[in-house]
């Protein structure tokens, strides 16, 4: 099969290899139809690690030949028990980890954060291997009871986008926002824009979305209910002012997690407000511990639940939000250098790409 091979930092080389073997009665074969680059891709392209920064805390260095992509969807074509026969043919959305649900963490309730993950897209979690599996392939190795049958309106590359909206349903749960809250989001990309929708969609009255790109402006300016702010021209005070009456929210979502963010954001909290921090990394922020009075608090976002990817494929298949909107290009996998070079450009040429295969049968 095809696959793209990110062989070291930097080196993607599209080349041929065997296809998945399927080791486990759990696992299946999926022919992948649509297959976005997340944001954390370009990080692993880069050398860094985000799921280990961001689970556990510490940087572990990637082995060469991973295959990159957790936001795929397909068509099953192989499963390795008769049990699960009946997905032969089945369009379902992959879900790329699998926790393993004995240590400490899964039984109380963190499997988002479960040290022995097993993680589509990178390294974590498999022992070695001549190939990581990934979704930037013809074929990905999947599991059988984490598929999500896809209803027959939903596109592939919608449902292919429910990853990253596991990610923001997860967000949202963190904060504990309130019916008829106002919502802050700092960083207006595909995380930030799947926290936004996922804000509305939970009953919140105002939801910013802060972000000096001009394309990412346009794309939230198409969401009935999101208020686009340029941070170059608008203080985060005053657009809460223009927007929700007053210059404070009951929640904070920071995608872009430095200094300046944090110094400015976290004195617009309301009381019992809670500031999320999604972009874990090393660097010191001064805190006046006053700011954090009347039951503010300020935490970390890791990942997602199992229940979240459940809500989340929801969301989209009842129309509840929009995830196609944020899909500026859609390349098959022989242009991986130009869809990088989109989305690595300083200019922010391009928003969401996905790989587009050739529609399975």
């Amino acid at each position: 099969m095809k696959a793209i091979i990110l062989r070291r930092p930097r080196c993607l080389e599209l080349t041929d290899i065997p296809l998945p073997r399927l080791t486990e009665e759990h696992h299946v074969l999926v022919k992948v139809a649509a297959c976005g680059i997340c944001g954390s891709d370009l990080r692993y392209y880069a050398g860094e690690n985000p799921w280990a920064l961001h689970t556990l805390g510490r940087h572990i260095p990637n082995p060469p030949d991973m295959i990159l992509g957790h936001e795929l969807s397909g068509v099953v074509v192989q499963v390795n028990s008769a049990r699960y026969e009946h997905l032969l043919g089945q369009r379902v959305g992959v879900q790329a980890f699998r926790t393993c649900g004995r240590c400490a963490l899964c039984l109380s309730g963190h499997e988002n954060l479960c040290r022995e993950t097993l993680h589509i897209g990178h390294a974590q979690g498999w022992r070695d291997m001549p190939f990581y599996p990934g979704g930037y392939a013809e074929y990905c190795l999947a599991w059988a009871d984490l598929l999500h049958p896809m209803a027959p309106h939903v596109a592939f590359e919608a449902e292919a986008m429910r990853d990253i909206l596991g990610v923001g349903v997860h967000a949202v749960g963190r904060a504990d926002l309130p019916a008829g809250g106002t919502a802050l989001c700092i960083g207006g990309g595909p995380a930030g824009l799947s926290i936004a929708q996922v804000a509305l969609a939970r009953g919140a009255a105002h939801v910013l979305v802060s972000d000096p790109s001009p394309l990412a402006r346009q794309i939230i300016g198409r969401h009935p209910g999101l208020a686009a702010v340029d941070p170059t021209q608008e203080s985060l005070a005053a657009a809460l002012r223009r927007v929700a009456g007053q210059a404070e929210c009951h929640a904070v979502f920071d995608t872009v997690g430095s200094a300046a963010t944090f110094e400015e954001a976290l004195p617009l909290l309301a009381a019992a407000g809670t500031y999320v921090n999604l972009a874990v990394q090393s660097l010191s922020a001064p805190l006046d511990m006053q700011a954090i009075g009347s039951e503010r608090r300020i935490t970390t976002s890791s990942n997602a639940f199992y229940r979240d990817e459940r809500e989340a494929h929801r969301l989209i298949e009842t129309g509840a939000v929009d995830v196609v909107s944020m899909i500026t290009h859609r390349l098959p996998l022989e242009r991986y250098a130009e869809a990088f070079d989109l989305l690595l450009a300083g200019s922010r040429e391009a928003y969401k790409v996905v790989f587009q295969m050739d529609e399975p049968t």
